[in-house]
């Protein structure tokens, strides 16, 4: 091996030498060992006993970077662009050392004995290691000490199979993958098991595999607590959804080791598959829409093209999964198919997540997310300087999408007080940990095919009684009793989005195209813009600005990775303004494609006490703030002994406790009078479904 071995390392090695004495040989390993062995060389590589059996589960690494980075590695195993003393929580420089290591060994195992660039490869790979070891540096963030390094290393171990010399095992094994027992929950749990898994591969040790296997399944089970939840989300870090962040990780780690472990006595076991399963099609499968992740999906990491990213390794992960549940491999292709560019949705309908505050309405060409919070879920998170802007995104964010591109890469220029669907005040963001609206009532219905979403909203001193009405083709907005505070401007955002073709704005008959610039609409029915048509039909005083905005990126995250120029876009930004010191105002809009008219969608009632609208297909949803009752269309009469949310058929009625504490609920019908038993625990805020006479 070509690199010094300072003091650091030979203590290192004095330490974890003996951890690796009883490590078993390659020809005294158990079948199962043996196999697990190969088939993680297969999942990174594609390769088993040197040929190349199908492709690998992994994206390979580009050969001629990989050579680049070989070439370019100094004698001490250390590369010139990586700043090895960096002290950054989040995009650790030190942490691309081992994903170097990982490129150049991956591309290396894809080359035949001799052939050119291998050795070198190797070569490369073993000083890098050296200097690891020699200096085995720490990161002010414990994640990359405790899981992130880790898991690099014993990649990079495994990978070099009867490559890997003894130092490299002894610190592999005695040290990194040593250092830390598995422990925590959810995600977290499951990275240190993996690395656990990792340590009694290359040990031989069937026991640490037994025990690390068990880890990762055991979290892959239906929770009240971190982990997947009864409505298949995903949480982490406390009650807060977490799709794209931790949820996505999950999805991955739990797919890879099903497929490494398949055949063995350590694989996945039918019981864990069919939780696995719902949490793939029922949760991962409604948050892309055409290629992208949506972006309140996200959670705290809204970097450059993420939504893009995260749903290609989504699809990666519904690939795997056809492998080792072909049953339903139908299923995950199909997820993998309508994410192509240009593919039709064949995933219809409208799903509430009651554990995380969020819904999802897709259509065949357009789907339309609600993100919300209460004194239940957590809406926004900032950890290690990731989501700064974040404040209002569990603010009943409304995200429209079409074709996935109007909001990409917006987060630099975006004006973080005027997120669609929010109500709240102008002016700059205050610093923040974590946020939520602190209320109670705040929930939907849904029959899976239209739905209706309420929340009580509350914070820096604006209230606001908020509804949102989704009807096939229409998504109808009502706020009621909206108060502010007299200092500031409060505010009702509609979208704001990339702007991408021409404006336009009804008064009366007449139609025009309106040029950059801010406007005040006063008299303006219905504005038209990039496919989307947003009728105004009371409330507040409508408000357009459209043109150049400039950002920066560290205005969203702060890490070495951050771009650091200034980003300049054309935004759509369309808003109602209730004035300074508002009181007991009001507003009402009507969102849907161009193309679609559906007449019989229309508001029937919007007050402090009622929010209700005519939905399409005979049906009506109510939200009743207090109790009440309410005439439907069809002259039937609903009342309710407690606040609710109802939503009525011809034949049927659901109804639900959006504040999840009711144990029962009155409801009359024509002065039919039922007693309602209503969910509790991991079911509570789920409609209970009734006659509608």
């Amino acid at each position: 091996m070509r690199f010094l071995i300072s003091w650091v390392g030979r203590l290192i090695f004095a330490v974890a030498v003996a951890a690796t004495a009883r490590a078993a040989e390659p020809g005294t390993r158990s079948a199962d060992m043996q196999r697990a062995i190969a088939q993680f060389h297969a999942f990174h590589v594609g390769a088993i006993e040197g040929e190349i059996a199908r492709a690998p589960q992994e994206l390979l690494p580009d050969p001629n970077t990989a050579q680049r980075w070989a070439a370019s590695v100094h004698a001490d195993g250390s590369w010139a662009d990586i700043d090895y003393t960096s002290q950054a929580r989040s995009g650790w420089a030190p942490l691309g050392h081992w994903q170097r290591m990982r490129a150049m060994v991956i591309t290396a195992a894809r080359l035949n004995a001799g052939e050119q660039g291998r050795a070198e490869l190797l070569d490369a790979t073993h000083q890098a290691f050296g200097y690891w070891i020699a200096h085995d540096f720490q990161c002010p963030n414990w994640w990359y000490n405790e899981i992130g390094i880790p898991k690099e290393v014993g990649a990079v171990a495994l990978l070099l199979g009867e490559e890997l010399q003894p130092m490299e095992l002894a610190y592999t094994t005695g040290v990194s993958l040593a250092r830390y027992p598995i422990r925590l929950t959810g995600q977290n749990k499951v990275w240190l098991a993996g690395n656990a898994l990792m340590r009694g591969l290359l040990l031989g040790d069937e026991a640490i595999v037994r025990e690390a296997a068990d880890a990762i399944w055991s979290e892959v089970r239906v929770s009240t607590t971190e982990g997947i939840q009864p409505d298949f989300s995903f949480h982490q870090h406390g009650p807060q959804q977490q799709f794209g962040n931790y949820g996505l990780s999950f999805a991955v780690e739990t797919a890879r080791w099903a497929l490494i472990l398949r055949g063995t006595d350590w694989q996945l076991a039918d019981e864990q598959l069919a939780v696995f399963r719902r949490y793939l099609l029922d949760g991962q499968a409604w948050v892309s829409w055409r290629g992208a992740m949506d972006v309140s999906a996200c959670a705290r990491q809204l970097m450059p093209r993420a939504p893009r990213s995260k749903t290609a390794t989504a699809a990666r992960v519904m690939q795997q999964a056809a492998e080792f549940d072909p049953a339903e491999a139908k299923a995950y292709r199909a997820f993998v198919a309508r994410n192509q560019t240009g593919a039709p949705n064949d995933l219809v309908g409208d799903r509430y997540f009651w554990r995380s505050d969020y819904l999802v309405h897709r259509r065949p060409a357009f789907c339309a997310t609600l993100k919300m919070s209460s004194n239940r879920v957590i809406g926004a998170e900032v950890v290690n300087s990731e989501n700064l802007a974040g404040y209002h995104t569990g603010d009943g964010v409304l995200l429209l999408y079409r074709d996935n591109g109007e909001y990409e890469n917006i987060f630099p220029v975006w004006d973080w007080r005027k997120l669609p669907g929010v109500t709240c005040v102008e002016g700059p963001l205050p610093s923040f940990k974590t946020a939520a609206v602190p209320r109670d009532f705040v929930g939907a219905v849904t029959d899976g095919e239209d739905g209706c979403a309420v929340l009580d909203y509350q914070r820096d001193g604006v209230r606001a009684k908020k509804s949102w009405f989704f009807a096939g083709d229409t998504i109808v907005c009502l706020g009621a009793e909206i108060s502010g505070p007299a200092d500031a401007v409060t505010a009702t955002t509609l979208n704001q989005s990339l702007l991408r073709g021409d404006v336009t704005v009804r008064r009366g008959t007449a139609v025009t195209t309106v040029s950059a610039g801010r406007h005040d609409l006063a008299g303006v029915s219905e504005v038209e813009h990039d496919g989307w048509r947003y009728t105004f039909l009371d409330g507040g005083e409508l408000k357009l600005q459209t043109g150049a905005v400039t950002g920066n990126w560290h205005r969203v995250f702060d890490n070495p990775e951050a771009p650091t120029a200034d980003v300049t876009k054309d935004i759509f930004l369309l808003w109602l303004d209730h004035g300074r010191g508002s009181s007991a105002t009001h507003y009402a809009y009507r969102i849907s494609p161009v193309a679609a008219n559906d007449v019989s969608v229309r508001v029937l009632a919007n007050s402090a006490t009622m929010q209700a609208v005519a939905l399409s297909g005979n049906k009506t949803a109510v939200v009743f703030w207090s109790a009440g009752e309410f005439e439907l269309p069809d002259r039937r009469r609903i009342a309710v002994s407690e606040p609710a949310v109802v939503l009525v058929g011809p034949k049927t009625l659901r109804v639900v406790d959006p504040a999840q504490k009711l144990r029962t609920l009155r409801v009359t019908v024509d002065g039919q009078t039922r007693e309602v038993q209503l969910p509790e625990a991991g079911l509570a805020g789920t409609a209970v479904e009734m006659e509608a006479r």
